[in-house]
């Protein structure tokens, strides 16, 4: 039956976003949401490979936090796949270029022998292309479902290394620190993750120029427990217990000297 089914075309292994799990599978759900043929919603016209909705429900369709699914659709809006005319009450989603994922029977028959002389030179580039992400993999020992995710928070951890940090060098296959990782990946997103690491660059207490001399290191950073504080920003110098505990101490010291002062004052009067 037409409409029940779509098509998907082995390119998109090659695609820039279907290493991110949550960006590749929001993107084949909006493949299967959306119109197959024009149709209308309130009035106004619904084409052809669009269709509406609305981040909350996309959230329940998907089983991805509405965090996961704005930072999905930035993604998608980023590189042209889709585009999106946002209302008070919902939104009208639009696959881009929607006909060529789904081209009718008609046309792909049409197609068939041109594309097959081209496919052996496709394949090549798409191999070589996958040659050059292991070989980019290789040095961290990454074999894993997130590539685009962990390749740049790995680059803006290890930038940390100015600050005195400890880069990171691998990250294996099945490790605690891995699981970890792709964790808060899930949890918060690969910005909000990002955003932590430029919070440890506001915090002398995490980089170790306390006095305690303690320095945070990767595999505390990903736990759960500790994770949320950096990103909260509750390290950083305003909000550090140690700054705070200098500035009590600074007060109560300054309180008994005026104390002082002022009993000196009294004493004289007397």
């Amino acid at each position: 039956m037409k409409g029940d089914y779509i098509k998907i075309n082995r390119s998109l292994l090659d695609w820039d976003w279907y290493g991110d799990i949550n960006t590749c599978r929001l993107f084949v759900h909006m493949l299967l949401k959306a119109n197959w043929k024009d149709g209308n919603f309130r009035g106004e016209e619904i084409k052809r490979g669009s269709f509406v909705s609305s981040l909350s429900k996309l959230s329940d369709e998907t089983n991805l936090s509405v965090r996961e699914v704005r930072t999905a659709i930035n993604h998608l809006e980023k590189t042209g796949e889709v585009t999106i005319n946002r209302h008070s009450k919902y939104s009208v989603f639009t696959v881009n270029n929607y006909c060529a994922y789904q081209q009718s029977d008609t046309q792909a028959d049409k197609q068939v022998t041109g594309n097959r002389q081209s496919s052996d030179s496709q394949a090549t580039t798409i191999e070589e292309r996958k040659k050059e992400r292991k070989k980019e993999y290789k040095d961290t020992n990454v074999s894993i479902h997130r590539p685009g995710d962990i390749r740049q928070i790995m680059e803006a951890w290890n930038e940390l290394e100015r600050y005195g940090i400890k880069p990171v060098c691998k990250l294996n296959r099945g490790s605690q620190r891995l699981q970890n990782l792709t964790a808060r990946i899930r949890e918060y997103g690969e910005t909000e993750v990002l955003r932590a690491i430029e919070n440890v660059k506001r915090s002398d207490f995490l980089q170790g120029k306390t006095d305690g001399r303690w320095q945070i290191t990767f595999d505390w950073f990903v736990k759960p427990n500790n994770f949320p504080k950096v990103l909260e920003g509750q390290y950083e110098e305003s909000r550090s217990p140690q700054k705070a505990a200098v500035r009590n101490n600074n007060n109560f010291e300054r309180r008994r000297y005026d104390m002082d002062s002022l009993e000196a004052q009294l004493v004289g009067k007397s």
